[in-house]
């Protein structure tokens, strides 16, 4: 569900880094709104005879190419400040320390859709996920009868959430050049599609992606672009001091990394619906981070967000992207349109849906057994994230994270 939790526990130098993105990628089932659903069309007019043919790979120098619009997306998710809550009182022993709580951080991909909006996963972005998130790391249980998570408290303020995009130094064509804070335009949860548009001012027109104007084939073959969270740790250029220290925020260390977007490619396996959305299953593996990176045909045009992937104890085969059609409607974007920078408006709600909050525990539950959260090093960080407690509705601007 895009969300890394924050511990306290030391002994992990870059376990919480690293590990951090893992429910970026797990388990988030497509459940909810009916969406526009996409039919399989015929190919245009020529592509079956000069376009690439259906188990066709993407040329290597265009995928290289694809690349300066990837982007990286951290996100900080912290409670609200109580205005009207009572500090501590000191003992008679001496003044009390304030326990502070290290943030909860999620890293996820984006892409470029425009040259100033950036595309990525819904469920990166939801503050309903980032509540969980946070309610998870304080402590909160499961009910061991059903596998769900216990009732929250009747009322829980929405946390606040700050999204810095960086793109690390050596991407080719970056425009990105220092982490910047870019504003939540529109989302759609989980269930209700799992896209988000992200605006970014200040910077140089990005090269965007094209969306498909077809929707896939079965057995047609695509590639998933993304971050991976499990190889930052050997990446030269993470520079672990200044994290320890406090001198640098997780998108600042990723940013002056050598890291660089990877691509595993697989196939369209089938087209299924969750409680009325229409998503494509693929058994290209996709690795965590890689939630809200795009999913391109050998053409280099997008057919979907990477949206889930399996947890290994609940088996395979369990990686889907967005519907194509919908991402276009989301977006914007009609079919063969030229791209361009307007903007989406925002996504309300489509026809009910179940929730499926088992399922999503579940993304949370398999991220903690896959590697734990330990992001101990920003509670021993002598500077937290600049703009943690910015508002999206305030005027962004670029800046250092």
């Amino acid at each position: 569900m895009g969300v890394g939790f924050a511990s306290t526990a030391p002994g992990r130098r870059l376990t919480g880094l690293v590990l951090a993105p893992v429910v970026a990628c797990a388990v988030m089932v497509i459940s909810g709104a009916s969406a526009a659903a996409d039919t399989p069309e015929p190919d245009p007019p020529g592509a079956s005879s000069d376009g690439p043919a259906l188990n066709t790979l993407i040329e290597p120098a265009l995928l290289e190419s694809l690349q300066q619009s990837i982007v990286g997306l951290v996100v900080v998710w912290e409670e609200p400040e109580d205005p009207f809550a009572v500090g501590e009182v000191p003992e008679a022993a001496g003044p009390t320390v304030p326990v502070v709580e290290p943030p909860v951080i999620t890293i996820c991909t984006g892409w470029f859709d425009s040259p100033t909006t950036i595309a990525t996963a819904g469920h990166c972005v939801d503050p309903e996920q980032g509540r969980l998130a946070i309610d998870l790391q304080n402590g909160s249980g499961v009910d061991p009868g059903t596998g769900e998570p216990l009732p929250a408290p009747p009322v829980q303020p929405e946390p606040e959430r700050v999204v810095y995009a960086f793109q690390p130094r050596e991407v080719p064509g970056a425009v990105i050049t220092s982490p910047i804070v870019v504003r939540v335009d529109s989302f759609r949860p989980g269930d209700e599609g799992d896209t988000a548009k992200l605006e970014m001012h200040g910077m140089p027109p990005a090269k965007p992606l094209a969306i498909a104007p077809t929707a896939p084939r079965l057995g047609e073959a695509v590639t998933s672009i993304g971050f991976p969270g499990l190889n930052i740790d050997a990446t030269d250029g993470i520079n672990l001091d200044a994290l320890d220290s406090g001198g640098k925020t997780p998108a600042e260390v990723l940013q002056d990394s050598r890291l660089q977007p990877v691509n595993t490619s697989g196939t369209i396996t089938a087209r299924q619906f969750r409680n009325g959305v229409a998503v494509y299953q693929v058994n290209a593996d996709l690795a965590e981070g890689i939630s809200g990176g795009p999913t391109v045909n050998a053409r280099g045009e997008v057919y979907g967000i990477s949206s889930q992937m399996s947890v290994p104890f609940l088996g395979q085969n369990f990686n889907v992207i967005t519907d194509t059609a919908m991402l276009r409607e989301f977006l914007g974007h009609e079919p063969g349109a030229t791209v361009s920078g307007r903007l989406a408006s925002e996504g309300g709600p489509l026809a009910g849906g179940l929730p499926t909050g088992w399922v999503i525990f579940l993304s949370v539950l398999g991220g903690a057994v896959l590697g734990g959260f330990a992001m101990w090093l920003f509670a021993r960080s002598a500077r937290r994230p600049t703009a943690v407690r910015a508002r999206d509705d305030a005027d962004p601007s670029p800046g250092s994270g």
